[in-house]
């Protein structure tokens, strides 16, 4: 998830932490899920190694989390429970060695070998891949190296390879292997090391490249560059790069010019359509500012992807839109808005986009759903060819929001219910094989 700041500053973390409600963790968690217990199918269009392929989701993770003690649920496809409680803060199987911390996330892409990776981030550092039947611990890895390298994302690039984004860069390096940050690191997932780093591009000197969320486009990982300075108080336009796994580097660049603050580049169920959202400028109250902000929609069937239109929502909607999004359809995005986090009763939106009507720029907008709060809802997945649902992460209401997706047409489902075994609140999505 990238909650306003939550993944960049320590402060913030601290600062939610002691918001936090301070659940206690079980001292026994529900365990694994066989396969006979998940509901993927065998066709659909998912990103998975080599880009878009026609694999299902076996199931998805859940992160739950107040930022001060996190849970893993395993869910089905359309949100339900598979296993309340797969590993948490407070648990002890073999071969976890550095407990969960309160600040967790899991992968987007569905790491093909089946195994469940869990991203510890700022001041822990660590992976820890798990066998998904067993709940077992496989393998931990310290990916911090000897700073505070703030990992954010995981793609399996073949079957022994994987790359992490590291957000943060080491303002003095040269200690340690590795250890300059700003970077793709690449991972040998067959002895779970470290094996060498791609560092991403900058050249303004007052910004850092800050790579944060990735995704497949053909046979190329896209990496989203945000662009702060080391205290935030500057931000760079929009930029993503392509980096190509056959030979570890960066094979084209894309700026957005005008917005900042972007997310990741999802692709459309057909592969050739990609969608980015970008927040804006944030100031220091943590408020994005809306002129900054929009969705822009790429040709991908060109290489690098071409812009071929911006829906005007910053300015539409006077919001900004968060930068996760999902693909309900060919031409319909499941999108969501930021509250004010100064205003009480200004909370996050769920929104329908259709950009099939937005040849002009301006699209159709459908309300869905709205909280009080701001920062609560996360993660949209929807998976077009797997699934019917479409479904949302709302930490407001310790819920999982549903719809069903047919013909165009978002219909409300009843909601899922996330963690009753520790009571922690979802916070993101992720999917699995």
């Amino acid at each position: 998830m990238v909650n306003r700041f939550v993944v960049k500053l320590g402060t913030w973390i601290a600062f939610v932490s002691a918001m936090g409600c301070n659940v206690s963790s079980p001292a026994k968690n529900t365990g694994g899920v066989g396969d006979s217990a998940t509901t993927g199918g065998d066709s659909g269009t998912n990103s998975g190694e080599g880009g878009a392929v026609a694999v299902c989701p076996s199931a998805l993770s859940v992160v739950c989390s107040d930022y001060t003690t996190s849970n893993i649920e395993i869910a089905n496809l359309n949100g339900t429970s598979l296993s309340g409680s797969f590993v948490s803060s407070g648990s002890t199987p073999t071969g976890l060695t550095t407990a969960l911390s309160g600040d967790v996330d899991v992968p987007f892409v569905p790491p093909a070998s089946g195994r469940v990776l869990i991203i510890d981030r700022y001041g822990t550092d660590v992976l820890t891949w798990m066998n998904l039947s067993t709940a077992s611990v496989l393998a931990q890895l310290v990916v911090g190296t000897a700073f505070n390298s703030n990992p954010q994302d995981y793609i399996e690039t073949n079957a022994t390879q994987a790359y992490v984004s590291r957000y943060g860069t080491n303002s003095n390096p040269g200690q340690q292997m590795y250890d300059q940050g700003g970077d793709l690191l690449i991972l040998n997932t067959s002895n779970y090391s470290i094996t060498g780093r791609i560092a991403m591009p900058e050249e303004n000197a007052a910004l850092q490249p800050s790579p944060a969320a990735m995704n497949w486009i053909g046979s190329d990982v896209v990496v989203t560059l945000q662009r702060f300075s080391s205290d935030f108080s500057m931000i760079g336009d929009g930029r993503f790069v392509g980096v190509s796994p056959a030979t570890n580097s960066i094979a084209w660049t894309v700026n957005i010019t005008g917005l900042q603050d972007c997310g990741r580049v999802y692709v459309s169920p057909s592969g050739k359509v990609g969608a980015i959202a970008c927040s804006g400028q944030p100031d220091s109250s943590g408020n994005y500012d809306p002129t900054g902000s929009d969705i822009v929609l790429y040709d991908l069937t060109q290489s690098p992807p071409v812009e071929t239109k911006r829906l005007g929502l910053g300015a539409s909607l006077t919001k900004s839109i968060q930068p996760q999004l999902s693909f309900a359809s060919e031409t319909t995005i499941l999108a969501l808005t930021y509250g004010n986090p100064g205003a009480p009763t200004s909370g996050d939106t769920a929104i329908a986009v259709d950009v099939g009507t937005a040849d002009s720029g301006a699209a159709t907008v459908t309300q869905l759903a709205a909280e009080t709060m701001a920062d609560v809802y996360a993660g949209p997945f929807c998976s077009p060819g797997c699934s019917e649902y479409c479904i949302l992460a709302d930490s407001e209401a310790n819920a999982i929001l549903r719809w069903q997706f047919s013909n165009g047409t978002f219909t409300p489902a009843s909601n899922a219910t996330v963690d009753t075994t520790v009571g922690l609140p979802p916070i993101d999505i992720g999917g699995l094989m």
